[in-house]
């Protein structure tokens, strides 16, 4: 079972390495793939790819099963997860069971991105899921099978939705970027992540 966890990390966050703990025990037999975006097409990131891998490599260190996957940054392009998941396929063949995990507002927005309706027929879809958090299905996502355990994603490649309670870690990267632009004394990252940020100067300029 290959795990897909994927994001901008602009920069990664004491959040993040919580969830991607947390996949790792949800997963006991899977490799979580950390998955950092080269250009994300909903956003603009803060720093350069380079930077960007090179902290989420940090952050990860270490920690068992996780491992930092810089497939999209390889890339040309936005980075699409259906395209990702492709290559997936490709390098694992269609007999593996691929999981991509998705939060509250990626859910939201699925319609949104580039062929969505090729989703189900790729991979599993797992919705992490913060206390007391409604996250409505998008009927772009209906052809998903619905499923009470994260545990039914080994017995078929795709196609199953279940949905993962996960911890409420209240930070985002958004919120560490506004700390760094105040010059806040410290912040809800990885100490050598903090390091590594004053040591480059980075988010300097963040209003």
């Amino acid at each position: 079972m290959q795990v897909l966890f994927g994001g901008t990390f602009d920069p990664v966050h004491n959040g993040h390495v919580v969830m991607a703990e947390s996949l790792a025990r949800a997963f006991p037999d899977a490799t979580v793939h950390v998955i950092p975006n080269r250009q994300p097409p909903h956003r603009a990131s803060q720093v350069s790819a380079e930077h960007r891998l090179a902290m989420l490599n940090m952050a990860m260190e270490g920690i068992p099963q996780i491992t930092v996957n810089a497939i999209e940054l390889g890339r040309d392009g936005p980075s699409y997860s259906v395209d990702t998941l492709r290559a997936f396929r490709a390098q694992f063949g269609s007999n593996e069971s691929l999981v991509l995990c998705l939060g509250a507002d990626a859910v939201r927005a699925v319609d949104q991105w580039y062929q969505p309706e090729m989703l189900v027929k790729l991979a599993h879809l797992c919705i992490l899921n913060r206390a007391n958090q409604t996250i409505e299905i998008p009927q772009v996502l209906g052809c998903y099978q619905p499923t009470d355990s994260v545990s039914d994603f080994s017995n078929q490649a795709n196609g199953l939705l279940g949905r993962l309670a996960t911890p409420d870690v209240p930070v985002s990267s958004t919120e560490v970027r506004a700390l760094i632009a105040k010059q806040a004394p410290t912040l809800p990252v990885p100490l050598k992540i903090a390091d590594y940020i004053g040591w480059h100067h980075l988010y300097q300029d963040t209003e």
